[in-house]
């Protein structure tokens, strides 16, 4: 392996797993950034892939660009990409980290955007806007603020706090001062699923200075029906429990209302149960209400009314009515299996209709 150099201006850093032809669409985009090949160091972390097409691929861009691709190859996969991004920030070399997943990309002037904002406001971290790609229709993630460039801290106030632990969750889109993480000793979760969520809920707990570029796209964020994120099952579900329940430890000590973002959590798991097979459901549905008693207990949590459909299966839940509960979710199981409506309501949570206008005038 090449010694690298120490004088990179962004690390950017890609976990995957079988990633295959995806992966090329993914490193093409980071090689031919404008700010120039020469000022990026590319970490591809490969979670021990077994589909003899991903390492390959790796192996020829690191050949072709020996002073920008580090290759690292895990011995063991992890099942998430928890541990692949922590490895790629303890090898990274430059000031500054950008995180892509193994099947998005970066558009041309993402880096040069992002690094240019990052030390332009001496920020911890910048987020940029993105979309997200469905089948060719794209909707933004941060939509309806009336300010090219906003500048917050997210404990000044309950205001900043809802808005910026729920504005873009993701790693990606972003570029962090990887001091600050170092400092702060912010890693990702390993082994579990949510490990994005967790990782830049420890960022926000530690109060960084953050820019937001809601009119820069930076990012396109392809969603794919067979996904890791989309394959419901009853490994995913105890996962995304797991999750659940590291987040509310990392935001025990934390004097906010923090119900926007169990929000994300509930209605996530409440899909992926939907979703189970029959036989699993008794089971699976004790866990839900003995975390949502957890979650009321210790943080006063109420799900939204505006997910009414969630809401309905929710309140069955939480009453001991589990014969209802189970009933409604093969209902909603069916609905969810038909494409279009899956899009659909994946849709709404993207939808500027549904999404409040954030007051930057304040």
């Amino acid at each position: 392996m090449n010694d690298f150099k120490k004088n990179y201006l962004i690390s950017a850093i890609i976990p995957t797993y079988n990633g295959g032809e995806k992966l090329k669409y993914s490193i093409d985009s980071i090689i031919n950034q404008s700010i120039g090949l020469e000022n990026i160091e590319l970490i591809i972390v490969d979670d021990a892939s077994d589909d003899k097409i991903t390492q390959q691929i790796i192996l020829e861009y690191q050949s072709q660009y020996p002073d920008n691709i580090k290759p690292i190859f895990l011995d063991k996969n992890s099942g998430h990409p928890g541990k692949p991004r922590n490895v790629g920030i303890d090898h990274a070399n430059s000031d500054y980290i950008i995180f892509s997943d193994h099947d998005d990309y970066y558009l041309k002037d993402a880096f040069k955007i992002l690094y240019n904002t990052i030390i332009k406001h001496n920020s911890d971290i910048v987020i940029g806007n993105s979309y997200t790609d469905i089948n060719g229709e794209k909707f933004l993630y941060i939509p309806n603020l009336n300010k090219n460039i906003i500048n917050m801290n997210p404990l000044t106030n309950q205001e900043n706090f809802d808005f910026l632990s729920t504005i873009n969750i993701c790693p990606w889109a972003k570029i962090h001062k990887k001091k600050f993480i170092l400092e702060n000793n912010i890693r990702n979760i390993e082994n579990i699923i949510s490990e994005d969520f967790h990782f830049y809920l420890n960022i926000i707990k530690h109060n960084p200075q953050i820019t937001i570029l809601p009119h820069d796209i930076v990012y396109i964020y392809k969603r794919y029906d067979e996904s890791t994120g989309h394959n419901h099952n009853i490994k995913l579900f105890n996962d995304q429990l797991r999750g659940t329940y590291s987040i509310a430890k990392l935001l025990k000590d934390l004097n906010f209302n923090v119900n926007n973002i169990f929000n994300i959590q509930i209605i996530t798991i409440l899909t992926v149960f939907s979703n189970l097979d029959k036989k699993l459901k008794n089971d699976a549905i004790l866990k839900i209400y003995k975390l949502e008693k957890y979650l009321k207990q210790e943080f006063n949590f109420n799900l939204d009314p505006k997910r009414r459909e969630m809401v309905i299966l929710n309140n069955a839940i939480m009453q001991k009515k589990f014969r209802k509960a189970i009933f409604i979710s093969n209902i909603y199981k069916k609905l969810y299996n038909n494409h279009y409506i899956q899009n659909l309501f994946y849709k709404l949570g993207l939808d500027k209709k549904n999404t409040p206008t954030y007051n930057t005038n304040s």
